[in-house]
Protein backbone atom coordinates (compact mmCIF):
# COMPACT_ATOMS: atom_id res chain seq x y z
CA UNK A 1 0.00 0.00 0.00
CA UNK A 2 1.87 3.52 -0.96
CA UNK A 3 0.77 6.37 1.09
CA UNK A 4 0.47 9.87 -1.30
CA UNK A 5 0.19 13.23 0.99
CA UNK A 6 -2.08 15.47 -0.54
CA UNK A 7 -2.13 19.28 0.66
CA UNK A 8 -5.21 21.07 0.45
CA UNK A 9 -6.67 24.80 1.21
CA UNK A 10 -9.71 24.14 2.09
CA UNK A 11 -9.54 25.42 6.21
CA UNK A 12 -6.13 24.91 6.44
CA UNK A 13 -6.32 21.16 6.31
CA UNK A 14 -3.56 18.80 5.99
CA UNK A 15 -5.03 15.75 4.10
CA UNK A 16 -3.45 12.30 4.21
CA UNK A 17 -4.73 9.57 1.73
CA UNK A 18 -3.74 6.16 1.99
CA UNK A 19 -4.05 5.08 -1.96
CA UNK A 20 -4.81 1.14 -2.55
CA UNK A 21 -7.69 -0.69 -4.06
CA UNK A 22 -10.28 1.93 -3.31
CA UNK A 23 -9.70 5.58 -4.98
CA UNK A 24 -11.76 8.39 -3.64
CA UNK A 25 -12.00 11.04 -6.25
CA UNK A 26 -11.44 13.60 -3.29
CA UNK A 27 -10.74 12.89 0.42
CA UNK A 28 -13.52 13.63 2.99
CA UNK A 29 -13.65 17.14 4.49
CA UNK A 30 -12.88 17.76 8.25
CA UNK A 31 -17.25 18.00 9.04
CA UNK A 32 -18.16 15.47 7.85
CA UNK A 33 -20.03 12.59 9.10
CA UNK A 34 -18.90 10.73 11.43
CA UNK A 35 -19.76 7.72 13.58
CA UNK A 36 -18.71 8.01 17.39
CA UNK A 37 -15.51 6.31 18.79
CA UNK A 38 -18.04 5.07 21.36
CA UNK A 39 -20.59 3.67 19.26
CA UNK A 40 -17.46 2.04 17.52
CA UNK A 41 -16.59 0.50 20.62
CA UNK A 42 -19.58 -0.56 22.23
CA UNK A 43 -20.16 -1.40 25.67
CA UNK A 44 -19.50 -5.24 25.37
CA UNK A 45 -16.02 -7.35 24.51
CA UNK A 46 -16.73 -6.56 20.61
CA UNK A 47 -17.93 -4.04 18.59
CA UNK A 48 -21.23 -4.13 17.29
CA UNK A 49 -20.02 -2.69 13.88
CA UNK A 50 -17.74 -5.56 12.94
CA UNK A 51 -16.84 -5.48 9.58
CA UNK A 52 -18.74 -2.61 8.70
CA UNK A 53 -16.87 0.62 7.25
CA UNK A 54 -17.39 3.57 9.07
CA UNK A 55 -15.73 7.33 9.19
CA UNK A 56 -14.56 8.14 12.86
CA UNK A 57 -12.56 11.06 14.20
CA UNK A 58 -10.39 11.90 17.24
CA UNK A 59 -6.92 13.22 18.74
CA UNK A 60 -3.88 10.89 18.23
CA UNK A 61 -2.97 10.24 21.69
CA UNK A 62 0.23 8.14 20.56
CA UNK A 63 1.69 6.80 17.56
CA UNK A 64 3.78 3.50 16.75
CA UNK A 65 4.10 3.39 13.32
CA UNK A 66 7.87 1.81 12.58
CA UNK A 67 8.02 -2.06 11.46
CA UNK A 68 9.15 -3.11 14.58
CA UNK A 69 6.47 -1.37 16.89
CA UNK A 70 2.62 -1.40 16.59
CA UNK A 71 2.23 -0.24 13.20
CA UNK A 72 -0.67 2.35 13.59
CA UNK A 73 -1.59 4.88 16.24
CA UNK A 74 -4.26 5.45 18.95
CA UNK A 75 -7.12 7.96 19.02
CA UNK A 76 -9.36 9.39 21.73
CA UNK A 77 -12.74 11.05 21.02
CA UNK A 78 -12.91 14.68 21.00
CA UNK A 79 -15.16 16.10 24.27
CA UNK A 80 -18.74 16.67 22.01
CA UNK A 81 -18.26 12.96 20.59
CA UNK A 82 -18.18 11.74 24.33
CA UNK A 83 -20.93 9.72 25.31
CA UNK A 84 -20.59 10.12 28.71
CA UNK A 85 -20.97 6.42 29.07
CA UNK A 86 -18.45 4.96 31.56
CA UNK A 87 -19.43 1.29 30.06
CA UNK A 88 -17.99 2.23 26.48
CA UNK A 89 -14.18 3.20 25.70
CA UNK A 90 -13.47 5.90 24.25
CA UNK A 91 -10.17 5.57 22.72
CA UNK A 92 -9.40 3.37 19.43
CA UNK A 93 -6.51 1.79 17.58
CA UNK A 94 -6.25 2.56 13.88
CA UNK A 95 -3.66 0.05 12.55
CA UNK A 96 -2.06 1.34 9.02
CA UNK A 97 0.76 -0.84 8.64
CA UNK A 98 4.71 -0.38 7.62
CA UNK A 99 3.79 3.01 6.38
CA UNK A 100 5.95 6.88 6.64
CA UNK A 101 4.56 8.23 10.32
CA UNK A 102 0.99 9.85 8.76
CA UNK A 103 0.39 11.65 12.20
CA UNK A 104 1.87 13.42 15.45
CA UNK A 105 0.32 13.16 18.81
CA UNK A 106 -2.17 16.20 19.22
CA UNK A 107 -3.65 16.17 15.37
CA UNK A 108 -7.53 15.67 15.29
CA UNK A 109 -8.03 13.18 12.48
CA UNK A 110 -10.73 11.80 10.75
CA UNK A 111 -10.21 8.58 9.61
CA UNK A 112 -11.90 5.80 7.04
CA UNK A 113 -11.57 1.98 7.82
CA UNK A 114 -13.10 -1.13 8.38
CA UNK A 115 -13.99 -2.36 11.92
CA UNK A 116 -11.93 -5.55 12.92
CA UNK A 117 -11.22 -7.30 16.20
CA UNK A 118 -7.78 -8.56 16.18
CA UNK A 119 -6.48 -10.28 18.71
CA UNK A 120 -9.16 -9.04 20.44
CA UNK A 121 -8.50 -4.92 20.56
CA UNK A 122 -11.15 -3.17 18.39
CA UNK A 123 -9.62 -1.21 15.71
CA UNK A 124 -9.75 0.21 12.24
CA UNK A 125 -8.08 -1.59 9.61
CA UNK A 126 -7.94 -1.44 5.91
CA UNK A 127 -7.66 2.29 6.31
CA UNK A 128 -8.42 4.33 3.21
CA UNK A 129 -8.21 8.21 4.60
CA UNK A 130 -6.46 9.89 7.12
CA UNK A 131 -7.50 13.26 6.96
CA UNK A 132 -5.47 15.74 9.53
CA UNK A 133 -8.27 18.35 10.39
CA UNK A 134 -6.02 20.55 13.53
CA UNK A 135 -2.85 19.80 15.20
CA UNK A 136 -1.46 20.35 18.90
CA UNK A 137 -4.74 19.57 20.40
CA UNK A 138 -5.24 18.83 24.13
CA UNK A 139 -6.29 15.78 25.70
CA UNK A 140 -6.62 14.38 28.76
CA UNK A 141 -5.29 10.93 30.84
CA UNK A 142 -8.06 9.21 32.62
CA UNK A 143 -6.88 8.84 36.06
CA UNK A 144 -7.02 4.91 37.07
CA UNK A 145 -6.03 3.10 40.19
CA UNK A 146 -5.33 -1.10 40.66
CA UNK A 147 -7.33 -2.96 40.82
CA UNK A 148 -10.41 -2.92 38.53
CA UNK A 149 -13.39 -3.00 39.67
CA UNK A 150 -14.08 -6.13 37.04
CA UNK A 151 -13.32 -7.35 33.80
CA UNK A 152 -15.69 -4.61 31.90
CA UNK A 153 -13.61 -1.82 33.41
CA UNK A 154 -10.48 -2.74 31.58
CA UNK A 155 -12.78 -3.12 28.36
CA UNK A 156 -14.24 0.60 28.81
CA UNK A 157 -10.84 1.55 29.20
CA UNK A 158 -9.40 -0.41 25.63
CA UNK A 159 -7.44 1.76 23.85
CA UNK A 160 -7.60 4.56 26.37
CA UNK A 161 -4.64 7.25 27.25
CA UNK A 162 -5.06 6.27 31.36
CA UNK A 163 -2.48 7.47 33.70
CA UNK A 164 -2.41 5.92 37.34
CA UNK A 165 -2.40 7.50 40.44
CA UNK A 166 -0.32 5.20 42.96
CA UNK A 167 2.96 3.20 42.44
CA UNK A 168 2.74 -0.43 41.20
CA UNK A 169 4.41 -3.13 42.49
CA UNK A 170 6.76 -4.96 40.23
CA UNK A 171 5.19 -8.72 40.54
CA UNK A 172 6.66 -10.93 37.86
CA UNK A 173 8.87 -10.76 34.21
CA UNK A 174 8.30 -13.95 32.99
CA UNK A 175 8.55 -12.80 29.24
CA UNK A 176 10.93 -9.99 29.90
CA UNK A 177 13.60 -12.11 28.40
CA UNK A 178 11.76 -12.62 25.26
CA UNK A 179 9.18 -9.75 24.91
CA UNK A 180 9.95 -6.74 27.27
CA UNK A 181 6.85 -7.30 29.01
CA UNK A 182 6.59 -7.27 33.27
CA UNK A 183 3.41 -7.32 35.17
CA UNK A 184 2.31 -5.01 37.77
CA UNK A 185 0.10 -4.57 40.12
CA UNK A 186 -1.05 -2.41 43.58
CA UNK A 187 0.76 -4.52 45.58
CA UNK A 188 2.45 -8.32 45.53
CA UNK A 189 -0.31 -11.01 44.70
CA UNK A 190 0.05 -14.72 45.77
CA UNK A 191 -1.09 -17.87 44.20
CA UNK A 192 -4.38 -18.48 45.46
CA UNK A 193 -3.99 -21.83 47.37
CA UNK A 194 -0.68 -20.47 48.91
CA UNK A 195 -2.88 -18.67 51.19
CA UNK A 196 -6.81 -20.06 51.31
CA UNK A 197 -8.02 -23.31 50.41
CA UNK A 198 -8.88 -24.87 47.12
CA UNK A 199 -12.01 -24.10 45.83
CA UNK A 200 -14.14 -21.41 46.45
CA UNK A 201 -11.95 -19.05 48.36
CA UNK A 202 -9.43 -20.01 45.93
CA UNK A 203 -11.65 -18.31 42.95
CA UNK A 204 -12.65 -15.99 44.54
CA UNK A 205 -8.94 -15.08 45.25
CA UNK A 206 -7.73 -15.75 41.63
CA UNK A 207 -10.53 -13.68 40.18
CA UNK A 208 -9.47 -10.73 42.74
CA UNK A 209 -5.67 -11.26 41.26
CA UNK A 210 -6.75 -10.71 37.75
CA UNK A 211 -8.56 -7.36 38.42
CA UNK A 212 -5.21 -6.24 40.17
CA UNK A 213 -2.45 -6.82 37.69
CA UNK A 214 -1.66 -5.17 33.85
CA UNK A 215 1.40 -6.27 31.98
CA UNK A 216 3.77 -3.32 31.04
CA UNK A 217 4.75 -3.49 27.52
CA UNK A 218 7.88 -2.09 25.76
CA UNK A 219 6.14 -0.72 22.35
CA UNK A 220 8.03 -3.08 20.07
CA UNK A 221 6.98 -6.08 18.53
CA UNK A 222 10.47 -7.29 17.82
CA UNK A 223 12.21 -10.49 20.17
CA UNK A 224 13.82 -9.85 23.31
CA UNK A 225 14.45 -7.55 26.05
CA UNK A 226 17.16 -4.90 24.82
CA UNK A 227 14.29 -1.82 24.57
CA UNK A 228 13.07 -2.59 27.99
CA UNK A 229 16.38 -3.28 29.47
CA UNK A 230 18.02 -0.40 28.01
CA UNK A 231 14.83 1.99 29.05
CA UNK A 232 15.65 0.62 32.47
CA UNK A 233 19.30 0.59 32.55
CA UNK A 234 18.85 -2.95 33.15
CA UNK A 235 21.85 -4.97 34.79
CA UNK A 236 23.63 -8.09 36.75
CA UNK A 237 23.32 -6.22 39.68
CA UNK A 238 20.48 -4.31 38.98
CA UNK A 239 17.94 -6.10 37.76
CA UNK A 240 13.91 -5.25 38.04
CA UNK A 241 13.11 -7.34 40.91
CA UNK A 242 9.69 -9.13 41.82
CA UNK A 243 8.61 -6.64 44.77
CA UNK A 244 10.08 -3.25 42.84
CA UNK A 245 8.16 -0.45 43.31
CA UNK A 246 7.30 2.06 40.11
CA UNK A 247 6.56 5.84 40.07
CA UNK A 248 2.84 6.43 38.35
CA UNK A 249 3.10 5.70 35.01
CA UNK A 250 0.81 6.50 32.03
CA UNK A 251 -0.08 5.07 28.73
CA UNK A 252 -3.30 3.59 26.25
CA UNK A 253 -4.71 0.24 27.68
CA UNK A 254 -4.23 -1.99 24.77
CA UNK A 255 -5.18 -5.44 24.45
CA UNK A 256 -3.39 -8.47 22.96
CA UNK A 257 -4.23 -12.17 22.77
CA UNK A 258 -7.03 -11.54 25.40
CA UNK A 259 -4.30 -9.87 28.03
CA UNK A 260 -5.01 -6.25 28.68
CA UNK A 261 -1.48 -4.26 28.95
CA UNK A 262 -0.67 -0.86 29.12
CA UNK A 263 1.94 0.89 26.20
CA UNK A 264 3.89 3.32 28.01
CA UNK A 265 4.30 7.03 26.75
CA UNK A 266 6.42 8.65 29.42
CA UNK A 267 9.53 6.77 31.41
CA UNK A 268 9.22 4.09 33.77
CA UNK A 269 11.16 4.94 37.06
CA UNK A 270 12.17 2.47 39.84
CA UNK A 271 11.15 4.35 43.38
CA UNK A 272 11.94 1.60 45.87
CA UNK A 273 14.19 -1.71 45.14
CA UNK A 274 13.13 -4.80 46.55
CA UNK A 275 16.69 -5.93 47.51
CA UNK A 276 18.37 -8.88 47.36
CA UNK A 277 18.78 -10.81 50.67
CA UNK A 278 22.24 -11.95 52.23
CA UNK A 279 23.25 -15.15 52.26
CA UNK A 280 22.21 -16.99 55.26
CA UNK A 281 24.77 -17.31 57.55
CA UNK A 282 26.80 -20.75 58.68
CA UNK A 283 24.54 -22.55 61.37
CA UNK A 284 25.47 -22.87 64.93
CA UNK A 285 28.33 -26.05 65.78
CA UNK A 286 25.40 -27.72 67.37
CA UNK A 287 23.08 -27.19 64.31
CA UNK A 288 22.76 -28.67 61.07
CA UNK A 289 21.27 -26.88 58.03
CA UNK A 290 19.06 -28.93 55.76
CA UNK A 291 18.26 -28.00 52.38
CA UNK A 292 16.23 -28.25 49.09
CA UNK A 293 17.03 -26.54 45.73
CA UNK A 294 15.89 -27.84 41.97
CA UNK A 295 18.39 -26.75 39.88
CA UNK A 296 16.39 -26.00 36.72
CA UNK A 297 17.81 -29.55 34.57
CA UNK A 298 21.11 -29.69 35.46
CA UNK A 299 22.66 -31.57 32.24
CA UNK A 300 26.33 -31.29 31.62
CA UNK A 301 26.60 -33.12 28.39
CA UNK A 302 26.84 -36.45 26.86
CA UNK A 303 29.75 -38.51 27.72
CA UNK A 304 33.24 -37.74 28.44
CA UNK A 305 33.15 -35.05 24.98
CA UNK A 306 30.49 -33.61 27.17
CA UNK A 307 28.68 -33.41 24.05
CA UNK A 308 25.28 -30.81 23.87
CA UNK A 309 22.38 -30.72 23.23
CA UNK A 310 20.99 -33.14 25.80
CA UNK A 311 17.39 -34.15 26.28
CA UNK A 312 17.40 -31.10 28.72
CA UNK A 313 18.66 -28.21 29.71
CA UNK A 314 21.52 -25.89 28.44
CA UNK A 315 21.78 -26.17 24.78
CA UNK A 316 25.53 -25.70 24.33
CA UNK A 317 28.54 -25.87 26.51
CA UNK A 318 29.01 -22.34 27.08
CA UNK A 319 25.31 -22.34 28.27
CA UNK A 320 26.09 -24.92 30.64
CA UNK A 321 28.95 -23.71 32.41
CA UNK A 322 27.40 -19.85 32.63
CA UNK A 323 24.49 -22.95 34.42
CA UNK A 324 27.21 -25.08 36.22
CA UNK A 325 29.19 -21.08 37.77
CA UNK A 326 25.90 -19.81 38.90
CA UNK A 327 24.76 -23.04 40.79
CA UNK A 328 27.57 -23.70 41.94
CA UNK A 329 27.85 -20.20 43.37
CA UNK A 330 24.23 -20.56 45.08
CA UNK A 331 24.87 -24.34 46.50
CA UNK A 332 28.63 -22.71 48.29
CA UNK A 333 26.86 -19.61 49.47
CA UNK A 334 23.89 -21.67 51.41
CA UNK A 335 26.21 -22.90 53.82
CA UNK A 336 23.90 -26.32 54.19
CA UNK A 337 25.05 -29.69 55.27
CA UNK A 338 22.61 -31.71 53.38
CA UNK A 339 20.97 -30.96 50.81
CA UNK A 340 18.36 -32.29 48.21
CA UNK A 341 18.64 -31.83 44.91
CA UNK A 342 16.18 -31.77 42.31
CA UNK A 343 15.91 -31.22 38.34
CA UNK A 344 19.49 -33.14 38.06
CA UNK A 345 20.06 -35.02 35.24
CA UNK A 346 19.48 -38.54 35.67
CA UNK A 347 22.75 -40.43 34.13
CA UNK A 348 24.52 -41.91 36.61
CA UNK A 349 27.24 -41.99 39.24
CA UNK A 350 29.88 -42.31 36.96
CA UNK A 351 33.01 -39.61 36.14
CA UNK A 352 31.13 -37.93 33.73
CA UNK A 353 27.53 -37.86 35.38
CA UNK A 354 26.30 -34.54 36.34
CA UNK A 355 26.03 -35.28 40.24
CA UNK A 356 30.09 -36.50 40.05
CA UNK A 357 30.69 -32.75 38.08
CA UNK A 358 28.34 -30.80 40.52
CA UNK A 359 29.95 -32.43 44.02
CA UNK A 360 33.38 -32.09 42.42
CA UNK A 361 32.98 -28.51 41.48
CA UNK A 362 31.33 -27.84 45.08
CA UNK A 363 34.50 -29.20 46.80
CA UNK A 364 36.86 -27.18 44.64
CA UNK A 365 34.37 -23.96 45.59
CA UNK A 366 34.29 -24.64 49.42
CA UNK A 367 36.77 -26.53 50.64
CA UNK A 368 34.06 -28.89 52.04
CA UNK A 369 34.42 -32.39 51.88
CA UNK A 370 31.13 -33.23 49.90
CA UNK A 371 30.37 -36.59 49.14
CA UNK A 372 26.97 -37.60 47.18
CA UNK A 373 24.42 -40.81 47.89
CA UNK A 374 24.78 -43.33 45.23
CA UNK A 375 21.24 -45.15 45.64
CA UNK A 376 21.48 -47.55 42.76
CA UNK A 377 24.60 -48.46 40.63
CA UNK A 378 23.20 -46.71 37.20
CA UNK A 379 20.55 -44.18 37.33
CA UNK A 380 17.54 -43.73 39.87
CA UNK A 381 14.11 -44.01 37.97
CA UNK A 382 13.68 -44.06 35.02
CA UNK A 383 12.71 -40.42 34.53
CA UNK A 384 15.11 -38.01 32.23
CA UNK A 385 15.85 -36.05 35.67
CA UNK A 386 15.92 -37.51 39.02
CA UNK A 387 16.57 -36.66 42.80
CA UNK A 388 20.06 -36.34 44.20
CA UNK A 389 20.88 -36.20 47.75
CA UNK A 390 24.21 -34.55 48.78
CA UNK A 391 26.17 -33.91 52.01
CA UNK A 392 29.20 -32.67 54.01
CA UNK A 393 30.79 -35.75 55.49
CA UNK A 394 32.76 -33.82 58.16
CA UNK A 395 28.95 -33.01 59.74
CA UNK A 396 26.85 -35.93 59.40
CA UNK A 397 27.50 -39.75 58.94
CA UNK A 398 25.31 -41.61 56.51
CA UNK A 399 23.16 -44.54 58.17
CA UNK A 400 22.47 -47.56 56.41
CA UNK A 401 21.02 -47.91 52.70
CA UNK A 402 19.09 -45.17 50.95
CA UNK A 403 15.83 -46.60 50.55
CA UNK A 404 13.30 -45.75 47.71
CA UNK A 405 9.11 -46.20 47.32
CA UNK A 406 8.33 -47.53 43.89
CA UNK A 407 4.80 -47.96 44.01
CA UNK A 408 1.73 -46.10 42.31
CA UNK A 409 2.56 -42.67 41.04
CA UNK A 410 6.01 -42.92 42.17
CA UNK A 411 8.10 -43.29 39.02
CA UNK A 412 5.71 -42.94 36.36
CA UNK A 413 4.13 -39.17 37.82
CA UNK A 414 6.44 -38.01 40.59
CA UNK A 415 9.71 -38.36 40.53
CA UNK A 416 11.02 -41.45 43.49
CA UNK A 417 11.71 -40.11 46.65
CA UNK A 418 15.21 -40.75 47.71
CA UNK A 419 15.62 -41.30 51.54
CA UNK A 420 18.30 -41.72 53.58
CA UNK A 421 19.12 -41.87 57.12
CA UNK A 422 21.99 -39.41 58.87
CA UNK A 423 23.89 -39.19 62.02
CA UNK A 424 24.74 -36.41 62.83
CA UNK A 425 28.90 -35.92 64.16
CA UNK A 426 28.61 -35.79 67.96
CA UNK A 427 25.52 -37.74 68.47
CA UNK A 428 23.60 -41.14 68.75
CA UNK A 429 20.82 -40.15 67.14
CA UNK A 430 19.44 -40.41 63.28
CA UNK A 431 17.49 -38.42 61.32
CA UNK A 432 15.60 -39.66 58.32
CA UNK A 433 15.58 -37.16 55.16
CA UNK A 434 13.94 -37.68 52.28
CA UNK A 435 14.09 -35.97 49.03
CA UNK A 436 10.97 -35.41 46.93
CA UNK A 437 9.69 -34.22 43.37
CA UNK A 438 6.13 -34.64 42.83
CA UNK A 439 4.17 -34.60 39.68
CA UNK A 440 3.83 -31.06 37.98
CA UNK A 441 1.04 -28.96 37.10
CA UNK A 442 1.40 -29.04 33.93
CA UNK A 443 1.16 -31.22 31.10
CA UNK A 444 -2.38 -31.79 31.26
CA UNK A 445 -4.15 -34.96 31.01
CA UNK A 446 -6.37 -35.57 27.63
CA UNK A 447 -8.83 -37.83 28.25
CA UNK A 448 -12.30 -36.23 28.93
CA UNK A 449 -13.57 -36.43 32.30
CA UNK A 450 -10.23 -37.48 33.59
CA UNK A 451 -10.15 -36.71 37.78
CA UNK A 452 -6.73 -35.66 37.19
CA UNK A 453 -7.95 -32.61 35.24
CA UNK A 454 -8.15 -29.18 36.19
CA UNK A 455 -10.57 -29.51 38.54
CA UNK A 456 -11.34 -25.20 38.90
CA UNK A 457 -10.17 -25.30 42.71
CA UNK A 458 -7.03 -23.57 42.22
CA UNK A 459 -4.69 -26.84 42.35
CA UNK A 460 -4.07 -27.30 38.78
CA UNK A 461 -3.73 -30.87 36.92
CA UNK A 462 -2.68 -33.56 38.79
CA UNK A 463 -3.63 -33.03 42.19
CA UNK A 464 -4.84 -36.55 42.67
CA UNK A 465 -1.57 -38.07 42.21
CA UNK A 466 0.24 -35.75 44.19
CA UNK A 467 -2.28 -36.19 47.11
CA UNK A 468 -1.54 -40.01 46.25
CA UNK A 469 2.25 -39.61 46.58
CA UNK A 470 1.45 -37.38 49.89
CA UNK A 471 -0.29 -40.19 51.00
CA UNK A 472 2.04 -43.09 49.89
CA UNK A 473 4.93 -41.35 51.63
CA UNK A 474 3.51 -41.29 54.85
CA UNK A 475 2.93 -44.35 55.07
CA UNK A 476 6.42 -46.17 53.45
CA UNK A 477 8.03 -43.78 56.20
CA UNK A 478 5.96 -44.96 59.01
CA UNK A 479 6.03 -48.88 57.52
CA UNK A 480 9.43 -49.40 56.29
CA UNK A 481 11.17 -51.80 59.31
CA UNK A 482 14.30 -49.18 59.32
CA UNK A 483 13.06 -45.95 58.71
CA UNK A 484 9.94 -46.09 61.43
CA UNK A 485 12.18 -46.70 64.12
CA UNK A 486 13.49 -43.43 64.14
CA UNK A 487 11.11 -40.07 64.49
CA UNK A 488 13.36 -37.40 63.67
CA UNK A 489 11.89 -36.96 60.06
CA UNK A 490 12.53 -34.62 57.02
CA UNK A 491 10.09 -34.32 54.05
CA UNK A 492 11.99 -31.69 51.85
CA UNK A 493 11.54 -30.91 47.98
CA UNK A 494 9.89 -29.77 45.35
CA UNK A 495 6.37 -31.05 46.32
CA UNK A 496 4.57 -28.94 43.33
CA UNK A 497 1.80 -27.56 46.04
CA UNK A 498 1.01 -25.04 47.15
CA UNK A 499 0.62 -24.53 50.97
CA UNK A 500 -3.15 -24.97 51.16
CA UNK A 501 -3.47 -27.69 48.84
CA UNK A 502 -3.89 -31.41 49.24
CA UNK A 503 -0.62 -33.11 49.35
CA UNK A 504 0.63 -30.51 51.93
CA UNK A 505 -2.19 -30.64 54.35
CA UNK A 506 -2.36 -34.70 54.28
CA UNK A 507 1.39 -34.47 55.63
CA UNK A 508 0.40 -31.96 58.16
CA UNK A 509 -2.77 -33.92 59.28
CA UNK A 510 -0.24 -37.35 59.10
CA UNK A 511 1.87 -35.03 61.90
CA UNK A 512 4.16 -33.72 60.44
CA UNK A 513 4.75 -29.47 60.55
CA UNK A 514 5.91 -26.87 58.06
CA UNK A 515 7.55 -24.57 60.69
CA UNK A 516 8.35 -21.58 57.82
CA UNK A 517 5.07 -20.66 59.36
CA UNK A 518 6.32 -19.70 62.62
CA UNK A 519 9.54 -17.68 61.09
CA UNK A 520 8.24 -16.33 57.65
CA UNK A 521 4.30 -16.41 56.61
CA UNK A 522 4.78 -14.42 53.79
CA UNK A 523 7.70 -17.04 52.51
CA UNK A 524 7.65 -18.11 48.66
CA UNK A 525 9.83 -20.24 46.60
CA UNK A 526 8.55 -19.71 43.08
CA UNK A 527 6.67 -17.28 40.86
CA UNK A 528 3.87 -18.49 38.46
CA UNK A 529 1.83 -15.97 36.49
CA UNK A 530 2.94 -12.83 38.06
CA UNK A 531 1.89 -14.76 41.14
CA UNK A 532 4.20 -15.98 44.71
CA UNK A 533 3.91 -19.03 45.94
CA UNK A 534 5.49 -22.08 47.52
CA UNK A 535 5.93 -25.22 45.18
CA UNK A 536 9.36 -26.25 48.07
CA UNK A 537 8.51 -27.66 51.13
CA UNK A 538 10.64 -28.51 54.26
CA UNK A 539 8.12 -30.31 56.50
CA UNK A 540 9.40 -31.99 59.55
CA UNK A 541 8.06 -34.57 62.09
CA UNK A 542 6.64 -33.71 65.60
CA UNK A 543 9.74 -34.87 67.30
CA UNK A 544 11.93 -32.77 65.12
CA UNK A 545 9.77 -29.93 64.76
CA UNK A 546 10.90 -28.19 68.23
CA UNK A 547 14.50 -28.48 67.41
CA UNK A 548 14.20 -26.34 64.42
CA UNK A 549 15.64 -23.01 65.22
CA UNK A 550 15.48 -21.08 62.14
CA UNK A 551 13.58 -22.15 58.52
CA UNK A 552 13.75 -20.00 55.58
CA UNK A 553 13.98 -19.35 51.72
CA UNK A 554 16.67 -17.53 50.48
CA UNK A 555 15.29 -14.95 47.90
CA UNK A 556 17.56 -15.74 45.16
CA UNK A 557 15.88 -16.57 41.88
CA UNK A 558 12.10 -16.61 42.12
CA UNK A 559 12.16 -12.34 42.27
CA UNK A 560 14.91 -12.51 39.55
CA UNK A 561 13.84 -12.06 35.85
CA UNK A 562 15.12 -14.75 33.24
CA UNK A 563 16.82 -12.28 31.88
CA UNK A 564 19.70 -12.80 34.02
CA UNK A 565 19.38 -17.11 33.42
CA UNK A 566 21.94 -18.77 31.49
CA UNK A 567 19.87 -19.13 28.43
CA UNK A 568 19.53 -15.10 27.73
CA UNK A 569 22.72 -13.77 29.99
CA UNK A 570 25.57 -14.07 27.35
CA UNK A 571 28.77 -12.48 28.10
CA UNK A 572 28.42 -9.88 25.12
CA UNK A 573 25.07 -8.33 27.78
CA UNK A 574 24.97 -6.17 30.74
CA UNK A 575 23.13 -9.15 32.59
CA UNK A 576 25.45 -12.17 33.65
CA UNK A 577 27.72 -12.78 36.73
CA UNK A 578 28.87 -15.66 37.86
CA UNK A 579 26.64 -15.05 40.80
CA UNK A 580 23.89 -17.37 42.33
CA UNK A 581 21.09 -14.77 41.43
CA UNK A 582 18.44 -16.14 38.78
CA UNK A 583 20.59 -20.03 39.00
CA UNK A 584 17.15 -21.34 38.95
CA UNK A 585 13.34 -20.46 38.70
CA UNK A 586 13.28 -22.09 42.52
CA UNK A 587 14.63 -20.32 45.28
CA UNK A 588 16.11 -22.66 47.70
CA UNK A 589 14.77 -23.72 51.36
CA UNK A 590 16.48 -24.73 54.42
CA UNK A 591 15.88 -25.96 57.98
CA UNK A 592 18.75 -25.32 60.91
CA UNK A 593 18.22 -28.14 63.26
CA UNK A 594 19.43 -28.53 66.79
CA UNK A 595 21.05 -31.61 67.95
Amino acid sequence: MKIQKITTLILSTLVLTLVGCVQFKQPPLCDAEITPIATIQGSAAQSPLLDQNVTTRGIVTAVWQGADQLQGFFIRSIEQDDDLNPATSEGLFIHVGDTPQLVTVGDLVYVSGTVAETNQLTQLTQVQQVVVCKQQQEFAYQPVQLPFSSTAAFEALEAMPIRFEQNLVVNGHYRLARHGQFTVAHERLYTPTQHVKPGEAARLQALQNELAQLVIDDNVTTAGATAMAAQLGLTADQPLRSGDQLAPVQGILNQHHAQYQLQPTSAISVVARHERPAAPTAPATNTIRVAAFNVLNYFNGEGATKTFPTKRGARTHAEFERQHTKIIAALSQLNADVIGLLEIENDGYGPNSAIVELVTALREATGQPWEFIQPSAKGFGTDQITNGLIYRSDKVIPQGDAVTLQKGPFGTRSRLPLIQRFSPYNTVENIVVAVNHFKSKGGCPKQAGSANADQGDGQGCWNPVRLQSSQLLADFIEEHPDLRRHSLRVLMGDFNAYAQEDPIQHLLERGYYNRIDVFDTQAYTYVFNAQAGSLDHILVSSNLAPRVVQQGVWAINADEPSLLQYQYATPDTPWFAPTPYRSSDHDPVYADIQF
